[in-house]
């Protein structure tokens, strides 16, 4: 097995690990609550599935980009939400139904966008990919849908012992994650520099603002939910965007790779002031944080 692969099992791993401590730490009925208030659910699909992928679509059609870092880009628009995005979920004030059922629902959208996904880009790029849609769904299941369902039952079954295991197994990943991740940045810097011209920052950066901006404003009146939204709405899933983007441009998948790569990047600091606007007038009381 090759030090890439291996790599791979490492971070999915970490992943995995995250979404099982989530499930420890809720409960069925907290993925029930965006069936409950359809308006929420609403909201938050026409965001993340309708808004964020028309607007990248938009402007990868428009942009003379790089070859590979538009299937990238996305691939990303129609990702589910990465599970360790949870946390932020939390520190942005959002309830931990509203988080779990944001999961959930972006994962089971994500499975019927997809295939939409590919069938415009074959229209409007004229871009074929190999990969089976199913693919992308047996991936979504096995990195997030079994653990989340294990960390449910374990906590179901052994209320005792679920806090205990959550921790242990929230910071398992959460270092694995953190190690597997700065082992592969160094690792693939090169190809991350090589797709940073033609405006590739500039547009990840714009996307990036374009999702805060919808999910802010799609995300009801409470300020937990709204940032929570907009969070979710740019913290995709980067397995989900390389999968997509490197099976449709199977020749280009160090430029993909390095595409995914700087906009996993970009999404974690772009958001860093709004993030901080959020907390900081929340804890002032300031009403426009929920205007």
């Amino acid at each position: 097995m090759d030090p890439a692969t291996i790599l791979k099992l490492v971070l999915v791993l970490g992943v995995v690990l995250l979404v099982v401590a989530i499930g420890l730490r809720s409960r069925p009925e907290n993925s029930l609550l965006l069936l409950r208030r359809p308006d929420l659910g609403a909201r938050a699909l026409v965001a993340m599935f309708v808004l964020q992928p028309a607007f990248v679509l938009l402007v990868v059609w428009l942009l003379d980009l790089r070859e590979g870092v538009g299937a990238a880009l996305l691939g990303f628009a129609v990702a589910p939400v990465l599970p360790p995005w949870a946390k932020k979920g939390y520190a942005l004030g959002a309830a931990s139904d509203y988080v779990i059922g944001l999961e959930v629902l972006a994962t089971v959208a994500s499975i019927f966008v997809v295939p939409v996904m590919i069938w415009i880009v074959n229209g409007v790029f004229g871009v074929q990919t190999a990969r089976d849609p199913w693919s992308v769904e047996l991936m979504l299941l096995v990195t997030i849908g079994l653990p989340l369902a294990v960390g449910m039952g374990l906590g179901r079954f052994r209320p005792g012992s679920a806090p205990r295991l959550a921790f242990l197994s929230d910071r398992a990943g959460s270092v694995i994650l953190l190690l597997g991740g700065v082992v592969l940045l160094v690792a693939q810097g090169r190809n991350i520099l090589a797709v940073t011209g033609r405006g590739t920052i500039v547009v990840s950066v714009l996307i990036i603002g374009f999702g805060l901006l919808v999910g802010h404003l799609l995300g009801g009146p409470d300020p937990g939910r709204r940032g929570a939204l907009a969070s979710a709405n740019v913290s995709r899933h980067p397995g989900v965007a390389l999968l997509l983007g490197s099976s449709a441009l199977p020749e280009h998948v160090p430029a993909v790779t390095g595409a995914v790569l700087l906009y996993l990047v970009a999404s974690m600091v772009v958001p860093i002031p709004y993030e901080r606007w959020l907390k900081r007038a929340a804890a002032d009381g300031n009403p426009r944080a929920a205007a």
